[in-house]
C-alpha cells in the first residue's frame, strides 16, 4: 500500500499493532481526518481482524541481527535503511503512543525535528511514575515534547506531578466507532438467568475478584444469574497470581455451576457474546504496586452498544460517565456492587433504561469521528505553516 502524497503524513509509533487491548488506536486513525496515518511498530499482531486502515504499518522487527548489531555500536541512532525510508516518508508530526514507547523515541524525534506528541494511557502514568528510573527517562521527552495527551483530568493532573510542563497537557478522549457497533436495549425475559460478562486481562486493577464475589452475594440473595469470564494472564508480574486466584475464589464460593470461562476473543466474537448478556462488570481498582486505569477502551465499546455497566469511582471513569457518574460505586466494594445487580434483577427496567443512557453518553461526548476531528485539530496548532 503507498502512502496516498496529497495529505501530509502523521507517523505514530507504537510497541504492537494492532494489540488485542489496544484497538482503539486502530480506531482513532482510521477516523483522523485531513493526514494520512503511517504506523511503525515493534511488532505485527491480529491484522486480520482489523483490516480498514487506508495507512502503511511498518513492523521495525528490532530483534533482527543487523539491528541489535547496530544498537549495541550506535545506541539509539537511527537505522540506515529506517532513516532514508523516513526521508522519503517525510511526516509533518511524530505522535508516540504510550510513554514507556516514547522514552526510545527520543532519538527519533530529534532526526524527524518535527512535533512531537505523546499520549499515556494507564500503567506508564500510575505504575512507572511511581519509580524514579522512569521519572527520569521521561524529563527528557517532557522537555522534548511539544504536546503531551492525557485520556482525562486525572491523568492530567498526575503527569503535572511527574514534572510535565503542565502548558503542554491537553486532555484527549478515546472515542469509540459508535456508528459500526450493534444496539441491543438488553432485556431480561422472565425464566432466563441475569447474564454478567467480564472482559479483560486478569490482572488486579481490573478488580476481577469484586466481579466474583459480588456474584455470589448476588446469588446468594436469590439471584439467577450466569457470569461469563472473558480473558486471561497476558505475562505481567502478577498476573498469574491473579489468574490462580480468581481459580481459587470460584471454586470456594461454589460458583462452578454459573461461571463460563471463555480465553481472549476476536473483537467481534466479543461483542457477538455482549450482546447475549445484560451487564458488564469492569470494577477497577487502584493495585498494589500503583497500577491504575486510564479509561477501559472496552468498556466503552459495551456501553455504546447500550449495554448497563458497573464500575467504579476509579481514576478517569468518572469523567467517561459524565452527569451518569452517580451509576459507579466505590472501589472494592463487592456489597455495592451486589446491590446493583440485585436491583437490576428486581428491576428490569432500569437496566434497559441505564444501558441506553449509557450508549446516549458514548454517542454525545466520546464519538470516534469527533474524537479523531479534535486530534487532527490538535496536529495543526503545532504543524509549521
Amino acid at each position: 500500500m503507498t502512502t496516498p502524497s496529497s495529505l501530509p503524513v502523521i507517523l505514530h509509533r507504537c510497541d504492537q499493532f494492532v494489540g488485542r487491548t489496544t484497538n482503539w488506536l486502530y480506531d482513532h486513525l482510521r477516523f483522523i481526518p485531513r493526514y494520512t496515518p503511517h504506523v511503525i511498530c515493534d511488532s505485527l499482531a491480529n491484522r486480520q481482524e482489523f483490516p480498514e486502515l487506508d495507512a502503511e504499518v511498518w513492523s521495525s522487527n528490532s530483534e533482527a541481527l543487523s539491528r541489535r548489531a547496530w544498537r549495541k555500536i550506535f545506541g539509539h541512532r537511527i537505522f540506515p535503511p529506517d532513516a532514508s525510508r523516513l526521508r522519503k516518508l517525510s511526516p509533518r508530526v511524530l505522535h508516540s503512543h504510550f510513554g514507556y514507547v516514547a522514552v526510545e523515541d527520543l532519538a527519533l524525534a530529534e532526526f524527524l525535528e518535527v512535533p512531537w506528541f505523546v499520549g499515556f494511557y494507564g500503567a506508564d502514568v500510575y505504575q512507572l511514575g511511581l519509580l524514579g528510573e522512569w521519572r527520569r527517562q521521561y524529563a527528557p521527552m517532557f522537555a522534548r515534547a511539544a504536546l503531551v495527551l492525557a485520556l482525562g483530568p486525572v491523568m492530567a493532573e498526575e503527569l503535572g506531578k511527574l514534572g510535565c510542563p503542565r502548558g503542554k497537557i491537553r486532555v484527549h478522549a478515546l472515542g469509540v466507532d459508535v456508528h459500526s457497533l450493534p444496539v441491543r436495549p438488553r432485556v431480561v425475559p422472565s425464566g432466563t438467568p441475569l447474564r454478567l460478562l467480564f472482559a479483560g486481562t486478569f490482572r488486579e486493577k481490573k478488580g476481577i475478584r469484586y466481579v466474583i464475589e459480588s456474584a455470589a452475594l448476588a446469588r446468594k440473595s436469590g439471584v439467577h444469574l450466569e457470569l461469563n469470564l472473558v480473558g486471561d494472564a497476558a505475562g505481567k508480574p502478577g498476573d498469574l497470581e491473579v489468574k490462580r486466584a480468581i481459580s481459587d475464589q470460584i471454586r470456594n464460593l461454589h460458583l462452578e455451576d454459573v461461571v463460563i470461562s471463555h480465553p481472549y476473543l476476536s473483537f467481534n466474537d466479543l461483542v457477538a457474546l455482549a450482546l447475549e448478556c445484560h451487564v458488564f462488570l469492569a470494577p477497577s481498582v487502584t493495585a498494589t504496586d500503583g497500577d491504575r486505569e486510564g479509561t477501559p477502551f472496552v468498556l466503552q465499546q459495551l456501553m455504546a452498544t447500550g449495554m448497563p455497566a458497573l464500575s467504579t469511582l476509579h481514576s478517569d471513569i468518572p469523567f467517561l460517565f459524565g452527569e451518569l457518574r452517580f451509576l459507579l460505586v466505590p472501589e472494592r466494594d463487592a456489597q455495592a456492587l451486589a446491590a446493583r445487580l440485585i436491583g437490576y434483577a428486581s428491576n428490569p427496567d432500569s437496566l434497559t433504561a441505564h444501558g441506553l443512557a449509557l450508549r446516549q453518553q458514548m454517542q454525545n461526548h466520546f464519538d470516534v469521528r469527533k474524537c479523531a476531528a479534535r486530534l487532527a485539530d490538535l496536529y495543526e496548532e503545532f504543524i509549521p505553516r
